[in-house]
């Protein structure tokens, strides 16, 4: 805007320096290699060598950049891991292709996380398979036969037969036992809320989400139970839906095989019961990315199932692109069947070595990364980090019949906070926000 004089900070681009962490990080830190290139520059013996050659040679620092960005792609993607294992590039490049068709559907803001058990994990809680073992252990099952149905994926089996010996109560408390307590943020759910600020899908009974998005002075979360009927979201709100309840009401939770029937359907799948219909909702108007998520054969995958086979039968094939961040099985013939089963659902697998469950988190802060860099077309703009200014200065320059009721809070330094508040003020204008399932064609 013209109004607003343009400051030396802008100019310099001092500000979208900051959006590279990871890279400042690398150069600034102990490796042999970033010393090396501290070095060749001239900036080793400086307290701040990232800074020092960003404000001193803008070129130098694009190159360093450039490759540092191309060899930390070939190892977030596991490049030398794939072709040890399976003898050459080939899937390496379908994973590059892929991660870049999943950046580009970031950049559109087309992407609704799914969030699996696995996330969970890191905050210490245990695998729904972990689970389901420590249920038959309660129950006094034989493990060889809980572990004959998990090694074939058929965990509601498991659930029957412990109800059935047991009772349900038994598998009630059991899951509180689990699931009630507070678990430990980790990294990844951080970067997940930082990712993601609209609407998020979780199969979790745990709390973890929403403690990740506890930041800031306000209940800025809004917890969508799938198990009631559907509450409107919240435009000002971070949505989570929680598609087979919350812990905080064990009662309204999906723990056992009466509950899945009475969500999904008794005998055959029934997509006009709610959980199916909002699993339909969004398999169909959004870009899934399914994280943490085993993708075994169970309802939702059904759901999704079902879904694809009546979207083909009416000829309509225009579905969006899903993803998957999916650990490799351990031979080419698997991942080759592995990599068909999962694309006939319309989900693209993104592949990291299997046990190497760091590489979820790789991936996905190389995703928050590549997204700093295109908004910012490279380190020599700022667009990126002036994105929140940008937002604020539109808002406070609306009309008043449009800007009104809105007031634009004091911003914190956090800027990934700083996006969300913006991103809610924008939902507020518009009324709605673009993810709802009850939001207009």
């Amino acid at each position: 805007m013209s109004g607003i004089p343009e400051t030396w900070c802008e100019r310099d681009g001092h500000k979208h320096f900051e959006c590279f962490i990871d890279f400042n990080e690398w150069l600034d830190g102990e490796s042999d290699n970033a010393k090396a290139v501290r070095v060749a520059n001239g900036v080793d013996e400086v307290s701040q060598p990232s800074k020092a050659l960003f404000a001193s040679d803008k070129e130098a620092y694009e190159q360093v950049f450039r490759e540092y960005r191309i060899q930390r792609r070939h190892e977030v993607l596991s490049g030398e891991y794939i072709k040890d294992t399976f003898g050459d590039d080939h899937w390496f490049e379908r994973n590059e292709q892929r991660f870049d068709q999943l950046v580009s559907c970031l950049l559109e803001g087309a992407v609704v996380p799914f969030i699996g058990a696995g996330v969970s994990v890191a905050g210490g809680f245990p695998t729904w398979r972990d689970h389901l073992r420590k249920q038959g252990k309660t129950a006094g099952i034989e493990s060889s036969i809980i572990e004959a149905h998990l090694a074939k994926g058929e965990f509601e089996a498991v659930i029957e037969i412990i109800e059935s010996t047991r009772g349900p109560d038994v598998f009630a408390q059991e899951i509180r036992d689990a699931f009630s307590r507070t678990g430990s943020l980790e990294d990844i759910t951080l970067l997940i809320s930082e990712l993601f600020s609209d609407t998020l899908i979780t199969t979790n009974y745990d709390r973890l989400l929403e403690q990740a998005f506890d930041t800031g002075p306000g209940d800025e979360v809004q917890v969508i139970n799938g198990t009631g009927a559907m509450e409107k979201p919240d435009p000002e709100k971070v949505a989570i839906i929680k598609l087979h309840g919350d812990i905080r009401n064990p009662s309204r939770c999906i723990l056992g095989k009466k509950q899945y029937d009475e969500a999904y359907g008794e005998t055959d799948l029934d997509l006009s019961r709610p959980i199916p219909k909002l699993l339909r909702y969004y398999y169909t108007n959004s870009s899934l990315l399914f994280i943490g998520c085993s993708l075994n054969n169970d309802r939702t995958i059904q759901v999704f199932k079902a879904v694809k086979e009546d979207q083909m039968n009416r000829g309509d094939i225009a579905l969006p692109e899903h993803f998957s961040i999916e650990h490799t099985p351990d031979t080419l013939e698997e991942l080759v069947k592995r990599n068909a089963e999962l694309l006939k659902l319309g989900i693209t697998p993104i592949w990291y070595p299997s046990g190497e469950h760091d590489k979820v988190e790789a991936i996905l802060r190389h995703a928050r990364n590549e997204l700093n860099y295109k908004q910012g077309d490279g380190p020599r703009s700022g667009a990126a980090c002036r994105k929140s200014e940008t937002l604020a200065n539109t808002l406070t320059s609306l009309p008043v019949s449009y800007a009104h009721p809105v007031e634009l809070p004091v911003f914190p330094k956090d800027t990934s906070l700083v996006s969300k508040i913006l991103k809610s003020a924008l939902r507020i204008l518009v009324g709605r926000d673009k993810h709802s399932p009850t939001s207009s064609a």
